[in-house]
């Protein structure tokens, strides 16, 4: 915090803080986002983060796509300026190839939330193609903190910011375009003021990203996997993907019939892990097909997340198999 005010201070000081920002961002910022990021020098344009850049966004095509399930803003801010169908990523692509205008196809990776999944090398180059087509994709990596994101696919953009290492009050992000050339006007005015940008240049070195590693994505990481492996041992559980969330599917009465009599609706199930002192989210929040609960690990110790398998083990005992990991291929 220190740090922090002190380059606030020195932005502040800066003969020129109240001039517009250039185009591409505060060069200032540029250099240390290439620095310590590789943010690609004539590509990388700053935000206000992944929401800001989704309003500035919205409307450059007719038509949206976005995966399914994600974060419920993106689609709702999309839909501010023209319809938005939702598939899960497996039928992206056929979806997207029946469209015969150029369509914006939104999906998060690596890490996405609530499941933690990432897209595999076939999914990329299915990705590829469609830009390749004429349509515009993007890829939401704001959870490339809690694994490398790998290399992204020619003709795709690319948009993150550090509201997942620094917190979301931060509202700074970059976006890196496909191709070198100036940016809309739309997207450039998504861009936070120069005293901001500044700021943040002045605080972001590499020991700086070191410690916030440390002491933001390190723990989350920790809790997931002690969670993780007490459920193995404990229920025979295995899960995949990685970030600060995953997700679990309660079998419906309808999908169980009968066989499973500990089957729950998606608010029974919130309520009994409520009442085992475990907090959950809904499916719901994020679209999932099925009746199903996210949980993130974000501030929960290794300790405490070991105690939700345990609770979490206790209450499956307790009430039937009314849980288990969500299935691949969503």
């Amino acid at each position: 915090m220190t740090r922090f005010g002190e380059s606030v201070a020195d932005a502040l000081a800066a003969a020129d803080r109240w001039n517009t920002p250039s185009a591409f961002g505060d060069r200032a910022l540029l250099d240390r986002l290439g620095e310590l990021f590789d943010a690609p020098e004539g590509r990388t344009l700053v935000t206000g983060g992944v929401r800001s850049f989704a309003t500035a966004w919205s409307g450059r095509t007719r038509t949206a796509v976005v995966e399914l399930p994600s974060f419920s803003e993106i689609p709702e801010i999309l839909a501010a300026a023209g319809p938005v169908r939702r598939a899960p990523w497996r039928r992206l692509p056929e979806i997207v190839g029946e469209l015969t205008e150029p369509t914006t196809v939104w999906l998060t990776n690596p890490a996405r939330n609530p499941d933690g999944r990432s897209l595999d090398e076939r999914q990329l180059d299915a990705l590829a193609a469609l830009a390749g087509a004429g349509h515009q994709v993007v890829l939401n990596q704001v959870y490339r903190w809690f694994v490398e994101p790998g290399p992204v696919p020619e003709g795709i953009w690319t948009v993150t910011s550090l509201a997942k290492m620094c917190g979301g009050g931060s509202r700074l992000g970059w976006a890196v375009m496909p191709a070198v050339e100036p940016p809309e006007a739309s997207l450039r005015a998504c861009a936070p003021g120069t005293v901001w940008q500044r700021a943040w240049a002045g605080f972001l070195n590499r020991r700086v990203v070191a410690d916030l590693r440390s002491a933001c994505i390190e723990p989350t990481v920790d809790a997931r996997r002690a969670f993780e492996t007490a459920t193995a041992g404990l229920l025979g559980w295995e899960f995949h993907g990685d970030g600060l969330s995953l997700a679990l599917e309660c079998p419906t009465p309808e999908a169980a019939s009968g066989r499973h009599p500990g089957a729950r609706t998606e608010g029974e199930l919130l309520a009994l892990l409520a009442e085992a002192g475990v907090s959950a989210s809904p499916g719901a929040a994020f679209a999932m097909p099925t009746a199903s609960v996210r949980l993130a690990f974000s501030g929960v110790a290794v300790a405490q997340a070991r105690d939700a398998a345990e609770r979490i083990a206790r209450l499956v005992d307790r009430a039937g198999p009314c849980l288990r990991p969500c299935p691949d291929g969503l």
